[in-house]
């Protein structure tokens, strides 16, 4: 039988007509896909995202178990203590009851045991009193740090901090640097240009003899968490007024945050050791400032888990200890810094192969209870897109300084 071929147009009609019904066929099979990155679909999916990253930020377990412990201590705390040889100082002693099972007696188990000099620190019963006192307002301020983040507008940020730093009727400074520990400051010859600031804030009495040509040598506010100042602490009360805080200078006022409310005891102790000739300016941190760094560092920390994992921030516990997870006194030395600058420098935030932790010391593990590199995302948001930083959006009147990241 001779073979019809046929014409080459119905040929080719016929070939372009097959591979539109594969064409039509597969994409009968695939989910619609949005065209181009900037699709509303995709506007409101971020849009969705993002506003369930601030809900989760907002819960803060570890915060409400620092409140626990503090009306523990104000339900049940007594403060004994005993005099030297010679009744030159007392060891100070902060108890609280406790029980080995539930049918056993109570005992008393020392939270906090202090060396203070006999005859500056207040008697037992007028030291437990203001130490109780203290411990009404911390939580006063800290059950209603939920009503709102506005730190930026008032608080520490405002008269409190100026008239720690002897500005009460100037508030805010034109130039601030706030002085990360991180080891990428060696070698860096920053010093100087450091020193040049209005305000320059160091973090948790990092040393600076020795490495003065990079870290500089002007401090105006020590800010550090009430760790550091409970070890300043305990060393000795009586030989260094204003426990041995001060390694910048006994003027240099400090700026502390409160990670266990028993170091309020820490505080009470310093300004009672304090003296004219010997000053030692302290203040604790306002509880919105501390409620808002909080917010901002969990955000922070959910959303590098799920653009790293691909996992839903609801899972985020699974990498991290909420009870225990906190911001570092860099993140919240530079929103404070926000608040009070005008202009806004970092330096030593940030790391590189093979630097040092800390420049200072040789730590070379971080903290675990810290997300370093969520905040180093936080840092670049604030130089770059500072619109795009949650909740300090929420404040009404507040706009983000100028921010300028060094490392």
């Amino acid at each position: 039988m001779k073979r019809r071929h046929l014409p080459p147009a119905l040929v080719l009609l016929l070939l372009l007509l097959t591979l539109l019904s594969l064409s039509l066929s597969s994409r009968r099979h695939l989910p619609f896909l949005p065209r181009g990155p900037s699709s509303q679909s995709q506007q409101h999916a971020a849009a969705a995202g993002d506003a369930l990253l601030r809900r989760l930020a907002t819960a803060d377990p570890g915060g409400d178990q620092v409140l626990a412990e503090a009306a523990a201590l104000l339900a049940n705390a007594s403060v004994v203590s005993i005099p030297s040889i010679g009744g030159r100082y007392r060891f100070l002693y902060l108890r609280l009851p406790y029980r080995t099972n539930a049918t056993s007696a109570p005992k008393q188990r020392a939270v906090s045991r202090l060396r203070v000099p006999s005859h500056t620190v207040p008697d037992d019963g007028p030291l437990l009193d203001a130490f109780r006192a203290s411990l009404r307002s911390f939580l006063l301020a800290h059950q209603h740090r939920h009503r709102g983040s506005n730190v930026a507008a008032g608080g520490m940020l405002g008269g409190g901090l100026a008239g720690l730093l002897g500005r009460p009727g100037q508030q805010r400074f034109p130039t601030c640097a706030v002085v990360g520990n991180s080891g990428i400051l060696l070698g860096a010859g920053r010093g100087a240009q450091i020193d040049a600031h209005a305000l320059v804030v160091r973090l948790n009495n990092a040393r600076v003899a020795g490495h003065a040509a990079d870290v500089g040598a002007k401090t105006s506010l020590s800010f550090a968490n009430s760790n550091v100042l409970h070890s300043c602490a305990v060393r000795s009360a009586l030989t260094a007024p204003g426990c041995a805080c001060h390694p910048y200078g006994r003027a240099v006022p400090m700026a502390v945050y409160i990670c266990q409310p028993a170091h309020l005891l820490d505080a009470l102790m310093c300004n009672a050791t304090a003296t004219p000739a010997s000053p030692f300016p302290l203040l604790v941190t306002d509880a919105r400032l501390d409620a808002l760094c909080a917010r901002v560092a969990r955000y922070y920390s959910m959303r590098r888990f799920v653009s790293e994992t691909g996992e839903p921030a609801a899972n985020w516990t699974r990498r991290h200890d909420e009870r225990y997870f906190h911001y570092s006194s860099g993140m919240q030395a530079v929103v404070m810094a926000l608040g009070v600058c005008d202009e806004v420098s970092l330096f030593g935030f940030g790391k590189a192969a093979g630097a040092k932790h800390h420049y200072h010391t040789n730590q070379k593990k971080e903290l675990d209870l810290h997300d370093y590199e969520a905040e180093y995302q936080f840092y670049r948001d604030l130089q770059v897109r500072p619109e795009a930083v949650p909740f300090l959006d929420e404040v009404p009147g507040f706009e983000v300084p100028p921010v300028k990241v060094y490392w």
